[in-house]
């Protein structure tokens, strides 16, 4: 009977294996390539149909960074399927310069995460660092740019508190370096082109450090990109990865 336990008990941890280590880099890789940047501007004059949930996690949010001093939300979104299912609303700070983005999605059913909505405040200093301040739960699928210090406080909701953590560490880091006001134009069309920016700088990242290629249509992994990526959601390097951003996070906290 043991023998059969610990036979078992193999095959399950083979065939574990083969799945997250072998089979899932595999599938990233065939992946088709990722489109092109179809970001868009949603015309307010013009209302498309939101999910209801995600609207209304878009309308509070706003509304709370509205009162504390943020203006001009602009929304924008890649799909063209009703209702829309992701939408990101920008905002902007013109006394302290920094820049927010609240970002609605409900994902597929059959997606693994599930909570996936997020605010992330960011501020922009003369050396080129850019710090970067949200409360997302998702997974990291790549290493972070080298200009961006990116702390995740995912246990942090109120968006209130969430920018007080965030001044703290902008006001620390503006006793060295000087900061710079982020704008991203008066127009709809220049927002949505600050956007676009933002989009291909990350393209840029993940074609420089190996993760995706360039193709015909847009992007694809390219084998380490496909096989690092993979890993990084299976043990034991999501554990690793999930106790460096609490760590950061507890860290963080405490200096604030």
């Amino acid at each position: 009977m043991l023998v059969v336990v610990l036979v078992l008990a193999q095959l399950y941890w083979v065939r574990w294996f083969y799945l997250y280590y072998i089979r899932g880099p595999i599938a990233l890789y065939q992946k088709s390539s990722t489109p092109r940047d179809m970001t868009r501007t949603l015309d307010p004059a013009y209302p498309e149909p939101i999910d209801d949930e995600l609207l209304h996690f878009l309308e509070a949010n706003e509304s709370r960074l509205a009162a504390m001093g943020f203006v001009d939300p602009h929304r924008t979104t890649n799909l063209k399927t009703y209702p829309l299912t992701l939408v990101a609303s920008s905002m902007e700070h013109p006394e302290h310069g920094d820049h927010v983005i609240v970002i609605g999605c409900r994902p597929p059913r059959e997606a693994s995460e599930r909570d996936v909505s997020s605010i992330a405040f960011d501020s922009e200093f003369a050396d080129g660092v850019r710090l970067v301040t949200s409360n997302t739960r998702t997974l990291r699928y790549w290493p972070e740019a080298p200009f961006i210090d990116h702390v995740r406080l995912a246990e942090v909701v109120n968006v209130t508190e969430l920018y007080r953590f965030h001044r703290r560490r902008v006001a620390r880091r503006a006793e060295k370096v000087r900061q710079k006001k982020i704008t991203r134009g008066r127009t709809p069309e220049q927002r949505l082109v600050f956007a676009k920016r933002r989009h291909l700088d990350l393209h840029k990242h993940l074609v420089r450090i190996r993760y995706w290629r360039r193709a015909p249509g847009g992007l694809r992994f390219t084998l380490r990109g496909a096989v690092f990526s993979a890993w990084r959601h299976v043990f034991p390097w999501r554990s690793i990865d999930q106790w460096l951003v609490r760590r950061r996070a507890r860290a963080t906290m405490r200096l604030a």
